[in-house]
């Protein structure tokens, strides 16, 4: 590792100092002002990890993926693999030994067969039914893929011989009419409300069939925003099921995964597979206690949601997660 200190007047001209000595994957340790007004930066970066001058965004990127690949061990078999790969995603620690002894148990040589194993020992799958029984919440933080998970549920349902009705509970400005057109284009009924009591007159009068509700993006650790929601699930008597960015990092995965479930949510959409590299995450929703019902590796609606497997999260783990995910 080699530590270097540079200085400049502004930030963006030490920025470009520290690219040039040290290459795109230099780690910056510190930034503060320099005596003389402008700025020091400390970065560092592995011995012999210099961008190669004249070195396009895509031979970079090339660069870095082959650099991927080697440290989650892709080249290597069994128990080397799985080891990499965990080491590699950074979960959280118990979720690493555990697993790591369930394959040591397990092992039969193929790595994605016998990590698959391990998962399914340690966690809870259990996808989504086209017409689940009963109302599903689907609950998130602002920008988690909600709204797009509940249109690609739905579009599930409609090719499986069912017509949910679409309700959003979130009053936000814009929120209602996006609702609006995923509903018009599956040609499905829509309804808005404006809290508990709305939404327990409303299903009351309601047909039978798949319900699916859309709520207001919240933040997890507002105890407050929680209480609405189990409010909600309540006026509903429906399910609560998290959908939960595959990008965040696992100690604040576990975390926002274990509010959900203390308000009763038992199920998770992981979302944005498709811009995540490290998926300590994934396996962090599990250890807080819920399981896997769903993935997106796609914002499109078109492309579906791929129902958990313990297979399909191996292979997320052991393989390329930006894959296309079968449906």
């Amino acid at each position: 590792m080699r530590l270097r200190t540079f200085t400049g007047q502004t930030l963006s001209t030490v920025m470009e100092q520290v690219r040039h000595e040290l290459g795109p994957d230099a780690v910056i340790i510190s930034t503060t002002d320099a005596a003389d007004g402008g700025v020091e930066v400390r970065a560092a970066a592995e011995r012999g990890a210099v961008h190669a001058k004249g070195e396009t965004p895509e031979t970079a990127l090339a660069r870095r993926d082959q650099a991927r690949t080697q440290a989650r061990g892709e080249a290597d078999e069994g128990l080397t693999k799985i080891a990499r790969a965990l080491g590699w995603h950074l979960p959280p620690e118990r979720a690493s030994e555990a697993l790591m002894d369930s394959a040591m148990a397990l092992e039969d040589g193929e790595a994605t067969a016998t990590l698959a194993r391990a998962l399914d020992q340690r966690y809870g799958v259990h996808p989504l039914e086209p017409d689940p029984g009963r109302p599903v919440l689907l609950a998130g933080p602002p920008g988690s893929g909600k709204s797009s998970a509940l249109a690609k549920l739905a579009a599930r349902a409609v090719t499986q011989g069912h017509a949910p009705m679409l309700i959003s509970a979130d009053s936000r400005a814009g929120s209602a009419e996006q609702m609006t057109a995923y509903a018009d284009a599956l040609d499905l009924p829509f309804e808005g409300v404006t809290g508990p009591r709305e939404l327990r007159s409303l299903l009351e009068s309601s047909r039978a069939g798949p319900v699916l509700i859309d709520v207001a993006g919240l933040n997890p650790f507002d105890l407050d925003q929680l209480d609405d929601l189990a409010g909600l699930a309540d006026a509903a008597d429906g399910e609560i099921v998290a959908v939960l960015d595959a990008g965040m990092t696992p100690g604040d995965a576990e975390d926002a995964a274990a509010l959900f479930s203390s308000i009763g949510a038992g199920r998770v959409i992981a979302t944005k597979l498709d811009i995540a590299r490290r998926l300590g995450a994934l396996l962090a929703f599990g250890e807080a206690g819920l399981a896997y019902a769903q993935i997106s590796a796609s914002p499109y609606i078109g492309d579906g949601l791929a129902p958990a497997t313990a297979l399909r999260l191996s292979r997320l783990l052991l393989e390329d997660p930006g894959e296309e995910l079968p449906a």
